[in-house]
């Protein structure tokens, strides 16, 4: 680890025989990021409601070996794959490669030591930011070629008077392979506390997704993108989860909910390097501050009636798997002993998508040596708390 470091970190205790360290990083306005070097899993993140107060928003747990334990991959890094390879193989130049098969047939989340079972090194960090860094062995997991991994997770201020929690992936290799790299983070805007389940009903949901990868009974593609128009899956005007989520449609009861990969519209500008995101971000730090600004609408947003809460979120994935927790339930009990019952939280898993290795069709996820694979997401928080106009000479300040 570097000697030079600029927030704090303790440490979480020890796999095998390696040194699990947890990082606070902090913004400005004083909301915080805890990180935790297992499994690269952002641990909590501790943002404003409408009256000011700070409260947890991820789901997770209060030591690491509950992380260890649990198997619904609550704030980790997902890879090499996300989502479900089907069959547990793939063809890349001529060669079948043959995977672990995790989830019935399929490989899943990159196998059962995929990257969330690993103790990430640490790059270098600084106050409201860290970068971490994990090598995959040549046929780790069945995958060919040896993959450096680099993901930075940052905090930052915004524009508006909100945060931002973004994380940045970057990676490369030495021969060809497949890349689909995601941080698989539950999120409640009502906060770590009873009642999860229910309050996760109240979240209104929109997405500006037209096209679903629609799935059959083992959550494998279809090999066809359909119409969210009369489906469950309509996000296109903000729904609550509790008005869709238990509707008697198959695809629901395929995934016992929600669980399905939403194909974002296409936006305006560059996407960020030669191979992974295919999609301008529209987030940009300003240079005068480094506030995030906003350059387009997002790709997705949350909101939550008791908190104020707003999410919004921007990424350069092409799609995003939402997904209501259906099948958590199983898990050592949460933070602050709160049991993490199914439905608890939601994802907003940016990637590529689902079984893309197998899906010519689908944007391709092959990394090639001498390019890089980069790919970013933004999570913006604000709330609705209303400013009220006071008279100062001219000027107006917030109340």
């Amino acid at each position: 680890m570097p000697s030079e470091m600029s927030t704090r970190s303790i440490p979480w205790g020890m796999r095998n025989g390696k040194q699990v360290e947890l990082f606070e990083l902090r913004a400005n306005s004083g909301a915080t990021l805890q990180v935790c070097t297992y499994g690269a899993t952002l641990v909590s993140w501790k943002v404003p409601d409408r009256q000011g107060k700070l409260g947890d928003v991820l789901l997770g747990f209060d030591d690491l070996a509950s992380y260890e334990k649990h198997t619904t991959y609550i704030g980790c890094v997902v890879g090499r794959v996300a989502s479900r390879i089907s069959g547990g193989k793939f063809r890349l130049g001529g060669e079948v490669f043959t995977l672990p098969q995790n989830n019935g047939t399929a490989c899943h989340h990159g196998g059962p030591v995929g990257f969330n079972k690993h103790v990430w090194d640490v790059l270098d960090c600084t106050s409201n930011s860290v970068r971490l860094q994990h090598v995959s062995p040549h046929l780790d997991q069945g995958f060919p070629g040896k993959l450096r991994i680099v993901v930075k997770y940052e905090i930052v201020d915004t524009s508006d008077g909100g945060n931002a929690l973004a994380f940045h992936f970057s990676a490369a290799v030495d021969r060809p392979t497949v890349v689909n790299l995601t941080n698989h983070l539950y999120f409640n805007l009502a906060g770590v506390g009873p009642e999860m389940k229910k309050k996760l009903y109240d979240h209104s949901v929109s997405i500006a997704a037209d096209t679903f990868v629609p799935v059959d009974k083992d959550s494998l593609p279809l090999s066809e993108l359909r119409s969210v128009g009369d489906t469950p899956l309509d996000f296109r005007a903000s729904t609550r989860i509790g008005e869709r989520v238990d509707q008697e449609d198959p695809q629901l009861q395929n995934c016992r909910g929600i669980d399905h990969n939403m194909v974002l519209r296409d936006v305006a500008g560059q996407p960020p390097g030669q191979c992974g995101g295919t999609r301008c971000l529209g987030v940009e730090a300003r240079r005068r501050d480094g506030r995030f600004t906003r350059t387009r609408t997002p790709d997705a947003s949350a909101t939550e009636p008791t908190s104020g809460r707003r999410l919004d979120m921007f990424t350069t994935e092409p799609a995003v798997h939402f997904y209501t927790g259906n099948w958590l339930g199983a898990e050592p009990l949460g933070k602050y002993d709160v049991p993490i019952e199914e439905r608890s939280g939601f994802c907003f898993e940016t990637q590529h998508l689902t079984d893309s290795p197998n899906q010519p069709s689908f944007p391709s996820v092959v990394l090639e040596p001498g390019k890089t694979w980069e790919t970013s997401t933004v999570f913006w928080l604000t709330t609705d708390r209303k400013s009220i106009a006071k008279a100062c000479g001219g000027c107006f300040s917030w109340l």
